[in-house]
């Protein structure tokens, strides 16, 4: 099989027919070129050129050689470009799953921001507890998350992107849901809509401490906040419930977002990836997370 270097030489030459012009084009001096075109000669066993004192012009055999090595070296040069691309993270695929609460507000923004920066990187995107996203990034079958108090482990490096107050979100009929802001403790005796905590371990326990530093400890219900949501359930319950700020401003009919006057307590939404080969796109995002969220 030919070497690349050798049709390339060929390839010139058959366009300049010229062994001069040849040389000066591919930056090298004539002598070399006219032993590499021999060389691909002996190869091949046959002559590609007539060369006479006057002209070079293409044999048959050259002529037939000609057009497939052309699209030889274009596919040879494509598939360099790509791959150079591909791990300059300017291509490929990316698997980004992400919390409940990103779709809302931190998902929108960043895909907008990515797509618009990366256009031929395809982002595939699944929502996902955050108990899970560990696993799933260990082994490989993610490449980022992007989750609110998510969990951490060796092995994962994190990155705050965005961080947001917490407020209630209440049912319009609670006497309190027509309030721009109430104390937390006033609502001490309610009880709250939360989720398993085996689904989300940390974010349990920060919303949780939320209700502890206003002196409280929270009576839980035994439903979930999130299903209820996405089964458009909310509104039928008394829902008292804690949020980031960017779900309030995305809420279904029924119920309403009061801020929260006697807490400064924040939550934080981080991009999570493995420490050990991250894919190149990963640090695409990553740059585009820091830009959208600052």
């Amino acid at each position: 099989m030919p070497e690349l270097r050798h049709l390339r030489y060929f390839v010139v030459v058959a366009e300049e027919l010229n062994f001069s012009r040849a040389a000066t084009r591919l930056h090298m001096a004539q002598p070399p070129l006219s032993v590499a075109i021999r060389q691909l000669e002996e190869e091949l066993g046959t002559e590609l050129f007539v060369r006479t004192s006057r002209e070079v012009r293409l044999t048959d055999a050259g002529r037939a050689l000609f057009d497939g090595a052309r699209r030889t070296l274009s596919e040879a040069d494509r598939a360099v470009a790509t791959a150079r691309r591909t791990g300059a993270g300017q291509l490929g695929q990316l698997r980004l799953a992400f919390s409940w609460s990103a779709r809302f507000e931190t998902l929108p923004v960043l895909g907008r921001a990515f797509r618009a920066e990366h256009p031929e990187i395809e982002l595939l995107s699944q929502e996902m507890w955050n108990a899970p996203m560990i696993p799933a990034l260990l082994d490989r079958t993610i490449d980022a998350t992007i989750s609110l108090c998510p969990e951490l482990s060796s092995g994962i490096h994190s990155e705050t992107i965005r961080s947001e107050a917490v407020v209630v979100l209440l049912a319009e009929s609670h006497p309190m849901a027509g309030e721009r802001s109430i104390k937390l403790s006033e609502l001490a005796d309610e009880r709250f809509l939360f989720f398993p905590r085996e689904l989300a371990p940390r974010l349990h326990d920060v919303l949780t401490e939320t209700c502890r530093r206003s002196g409280f400890e929270p009576s839980q219900r035994n439903e979930s906040f999130h299903s209820q949501w996405d089964l458009d359930l909310l509104a039928d319950r008394e829902l008292v419930a804690l949020a980031p700020e960017s779900v309030g401003r995305a809420l279904p009919d029924g119920i309403a977002s009061v801020a929260l006057a006697d807490s400064k307590d924040v939550v934080e939404t981080r991009l999570l990836w493995r420490d050990d080969d991250p894919a190149p796109v990963v640090d695409s995002l990553r740059s585009v997370a820091r830009a959208a969220f600052t």
